[in-house]
């Protein structure tokens, strides 16, 4: 009996000290396709996402103010987010097209984009700085307090 318990004792022993735990492998992050350099202090939201509904590789960018389109109590309304210039610092497009413009703010378009693009974007005086590596359809929605 006393040799049964010791050959149990021995062999949970030997088999405690062989079992190893196994590496646990991380799956490789995703590779992001757009980089955020800059962005203005007012800009609350800025969402760059690629659209897989569109084929053509073209880039569309909404500007909403928050506030604009708004009364103030002294009979004021508060102006709407304006994009005054779009500067392409590397790679580069063909058209600019405006699809809307509301007291809200505004939604233009870049047509005929060559990927990497890198845009330097001025909405309301605050500046967006955004690449995009990936070729595509792409928007870039920001929204803005003042």
């Amino acid at each position: 009996m006393k040799i049964f318990k010791l050959l149990c004792i021995a062999v949970i022993v030997c088999l405690s000290l062989c079992v190893q735990a196994q590496k646990k492998e991380r799956p490789e992050k995703p590779v992001k396709q757009f980089t955020i350099y800059e962005k203005g202090q007012y800009m609350t939201k800025v969402d760059v996402r690629k659209e897989l509904r569109g084929t053509e590789n073209s880039v569309q960018i909404d500007a909403l103010n928050a506030s604009g389109g708004s009364g103030l109590i002294r009979g004021e309304v508060l102006p709407g987010a304006e994009i005054s210039q779009v500067l392409a610092t590397a790679g580069n497009y063909n058209l600019t097209r405006q699809i809307s413009k509301s007291g809200r703010g505004e939604s233009i378009q870049l047509m005929d984009v060559v990927y990497p693009l890198r845009l330097r974007i001025t909405i309301s005086n605050q500046v967006l700085d955004v690449e995009i590596k990936e070729a595509g359809f792409w928007k870039i929605s920001v929204g803005l307090t003042q």
